[in-house]
C-alpha cells in the first residue's frame, strides 16, 4: 500500500505530518494498543475519520529531523543512535505492531535532544506501508549523515550494511566494537619492587633531581562498562557524557584544528587581532598602523592591511575589494562577497563572521551552530567560535527546495528569529532576500542574500 504523506507548517501550531488510508485498511488492534500505551519511539499523533478514510496528523512539536543534527560522534554516542533507531523495529510486536508499518524513510526520522529519543511516524495499517529493502535503503542513508570519529567503527557499520542487512546481528555487531574500543588499556605503571641492599647503600639524591627524573605513576584506569541494548527497551533511554578531548595549548597541529572550525572567520574577524575598539560612530578602530579599516559606505572599494613605513606611507602593494550596496538596514556592514550563491551577510556585532556562504543543491541541507569543544569535531555545516553564547551547538538549519530557501530552528536555547519574529521550532520558514536572520538576541543579525 502506497501512503501520500503531507506536510504543513504554522507559525502558531508549528509543524505536522499528516497520512490518509482507507478505513477498511486500518489495523484496529495496533491502533487501541498504542493509544492505550504510546510508545516514545513514535511521534503523538491524533485521527480522525474522512469521506471513508482515515487521517492521521503528527506533531512535530520538539522533535528535530535527523537529518538536521548530522555530525560526528564519539563512538558511544553512535552505537546508542543506532540502538535507538533499530531497536523500535525489533521490540515494536508488543504493542502489535509491524516493522514495515513504520515509515521507513530517513526524511521521517525524528530525534528528541531532551530525551534523546529516535522517533518514527508509524501507521496502524493492514498493508504494509513500505517496501522490502526499506531498512536497509534507511540505514544507508542513515550513515550518509550520521558519523563517528573511530574509523574502524564506521567502516564495520558501511560493511554491515553493504551485505544482507540484519538489524538485530547490526546492533550485536555495533555493540562488540565499541566494547572492544572501550577496552581498559593496560596499566602502564610497574609495580613496586623491594629495595636491594645495593640500592640501601647508594647515596640518597636530592628530593627535587630525583622528582625531575622519575615520571610520576598514573593511576589504573576503571574498566570501562560494556553495552548491552539488544532486546532491552530501558538501554534506549539511556544516555552517555560526551568524550571530552583536550588540544593541548602547545601543539601547533592542535590549535590548526581548533582554529579551523569556525568558517568564515578570517584575520580581521578574529577577536584580540586586527578590531580592538570602537568608534563613537560604531566602526571598526585599526588596532596599529598600517591596517585599514573598512570603509562602510556601500560600493567603496578599500585596500587590504599593508605594512608601512615610519611616513605612514604603505610599503607593499594592497588588493582593492569592491562591495555591493544592498538595500538593507543602515548598521549593516558593506563587505566583499561572491556573486554566485545564497548567504547571510553580518549586520550585527563585528566580531562575529561577516558571512555565512550558504552552497547548497536542490534537497540538501546546511546546519549552523557553535563549535562543541568536548566533542572535537565539526557538527554543523558552518560553526560559531565556541564564544558566541547566543548560538546553540546545534541552531538551525536552512533546506533549499529547488529555487526556494527555508530556515528551521532546531529548538535552540535562544530561539531563531525571523525579522524580529521568533521561529516555532522544527518549522521550515520561507526567505525572501532582505529579510532579517537572528540567531538568539544578542547582535547575531544577519541579512539574506540571493
Amino acid at each position: 500500500m502506497t501512503c501520500e504523506i503531507q506536510s504543513e507548517s504554522d507559525f502558531l501550531s508549528g509543524s505536522s505530518v499528516s497520512v490518509r488510508i482507507p478505513e477498511d485498511e486500518l489495523d484496529k488492534k495496533a491502533l487501541y494498543t498504542i493509544q492505550a500505551e504510546r510508545p516514545e519511539f513514535i511521534l503523538p499523533f491524533h485521527y480522525r475519520r474522512v469521506d471513508g478514510q482515515v487521517e492521521f496528523v503528527y506533531q512535530i512539536g520538539a522533535q528535530s529531523k535527523l537529518q538536521y543534527l548530522s555530525g560526528n560522534r564519539s563512538a558511544r554516542e553512535y552505537a546508542l543512535l543506532w540502538s535507538g533507531i533499530l531497536t523500535p523495529l525489533l521490540e515494536c510486536g508488543d504493542w502489535f505492531m509491524k516493522p514495515y508499518s513504520f515509515v521507513l524513510s530517513v526524511e521521517y526520522l525524528y530525534y528528541d535532544k531532551e530525551k534523546k529519543k529516535v522517533c518514527y511516524l508509524y501507521i496502524p495499517s493492514i498493508a504494509d506501508c513500505s517496501e522490502n529493502g526499506s531498512i536497509k535503503d534507511m540505514a544507508a542513508d542513515v550513515a550518509r549523515y550520521i558519523s563517528t570519529a573511530d574509523a574502524g567503527i564506521e567502516n564495520n557499520v558501511l560493511r554491515a550494511i553493504m551485505k544482507d542487512f540484519n538489524p538485530k546481528d547490526f546492533l550485536r555487531m555495533l555493540e562488540q566494537s565499541v566494547n572492544a574500543v572501550s577496552a581498559p588499556a593496560a596499566s602502564w605503571a610497574s609495580p613496586e619492587q623491594p629495595a636491594s641492599p645495593e640500592q640501601d647503600k647508594a647515596p640518597s639524591r636530592p628530593a627535587q633531581s630525583a622528582a625531575r627524573e622519575q615520571p610520576a605513576a598514573r593511576p589504573e584506569e576503571a574498566p570501562a562498562p560494556e553495552f548491552n541494548w539488544i532486546g532491552s527497551r530501558e538501554s534506549m533511554s539511556s544516555s552517555s557524557a560526551d568524550i571530552v578531548i583536550d588540544f593541548p595549548s602547545d601543539n601547533k597541529s592542535a590549535r590548526k584544528i581548533r582554529e579551523g572550525f569556525v568558517s568564515g572567520f578570517n584575520s580581521r574577524g578574529k577577536r584580540g587581532k586586527d578590531v580592538k575598539s570602537l568608534r563613537n560612530d560604531g566602526t571598526p578602530q585599526a588596532a596599529g598602523t598600517g591596517s585599514a579599516a573598512p570603509d562602510k559606505r556601500a560600493g567603496t572599494p578599500y585596500a587590504s592591511p599593508s605594512a608601512s613605513g615610519a611616513d605612514g606611507a604603505a610599503t607593499g602593494p594592497s588588493t582593492p575589494a569592491v562591495c555591493q550596496s544592498h538595500p538593507a538596514a543602515d548598521d549593516t556592514q558593506s563587505i566583499p562577497i561572491t556573486k554566485n550563491g545564497c548567504r547571510l551577510r553580518l549586520a550585527g556585532s563585528v566580531l562575529l563572521p561577516p558571512v555565512i556562504e550558504v552552497d547548497i543543491t536542490a534537497g540538501e541541507i546546511f546546519t549552523i551552530g557553535r563549535v562543541d569543544a568536548a566533542v572535537g569535531n565539526r557538527q554543523s555545516s558552518f560553526e560559531f567560535d565556541k564564544k558566541t553564547k547566543a548560538v546553540s551547538r546545534r541552531h538551525a538549519a536552512i533546506e533549499r527546495d529547488e529555487d526556494k530557501y527555508s530556515i528551521i530552528d532546531l529548538s535552540s536555547s535562544a530561539g531563531t528569529y525571523l525579522d524580529g519574529r521568533k521561529l516555532p521550532p522544527n518549522t521550515p520558514c520561507d526567505l525572501s532576500y532582505g529579510c532579517r536572520v537572528s540567531f538568539g538576541n544578542a547582535g547575531c543579525d544577519y541579512v539574506w542574500e540571493e
